[in-house]
């Protein structure tokens, strides 16, 4: 008989000991290898619950990036359609240069939405969702003003990119009208 940190097995791994002649089976992990146990002490000579953990873990973090890899996403659509040139069309309508568009602009942008296009709020993709994260990061901003200014301009560069997708979103909209009116004229 074999000495050393040894259980009586159970099971394939018992007989596949049993076969090599041993009486007993090894645990997984002798337990003088630790100084403390890392979960709970159970009457196999194995410590259990460490298995729960470990699952509840990989779930936490697939949803963490799960979630990051969906705003990321979202945030790339949103900010490749600010990028887009402005019509000189609504640079005049709405007496805004394009290069010019500030952080302080979002109200004035949304109003003359409302006013030029009513139903662009339900037309328009992620209109809602922008406005939302708009006043978010303009309360980061106020909060953050005097004691991380670094934080601060970080937030109107953001406020800055919504006000651009407003416009971009207002002079889409608007072009897709005249062009449905021209079309309609020439039929």
């Amino acid at each position: 008989m074999q000495k050393g940190p040894w259980k009586d097995g159970a099971g394939l791994q018992g007989i596949y000991y049993q076969l090599l002649g041993w009486d007993e089976t090894p645990q997984k992990v002798p337990v003088w290898w630790y100084h403390w146990p890392i979960g709970q002490p159970c009457s196999c000579g194995h410590t259990c619950g460490i298995g729960k953990m470990i699952s509840l873990f990989i779930l936490v973090f697939a949803t963490f990036a799960l979630v990051k890899f969906g705003v990321s996403q979202w945030r790339a659509i949103w900010i490749s359609t600010a990028n887009q040139p402005l019509s000189e069309a609504l640079q005049m309508t709405a007496g805004i240069e394009g290069a010019a568009i500030g952080a302080q602009d979002f109200g004035a942008l949304l109003n003359l939405c409302d006013n030029l296009s009513p139903d662009l709020k339900k037309k328009s993709p992620w209109l809602k969702e922008v406005s939302l994260y708009y006043r978010a990061v303009a309360k980061l901003e106020q909060i953050s003003r005097m004691k991380l200014p670094s934080i601060a301009s970080w937030a109107n560069m953001e406020m800055q990119t919504c006000s651009r997708y407003v416009a971009v979103a207002l002079d889409q909209n608007l072009s897709m009208n005249l062009d449905r009116r021209l079309a309609a004229r020439l039929n």
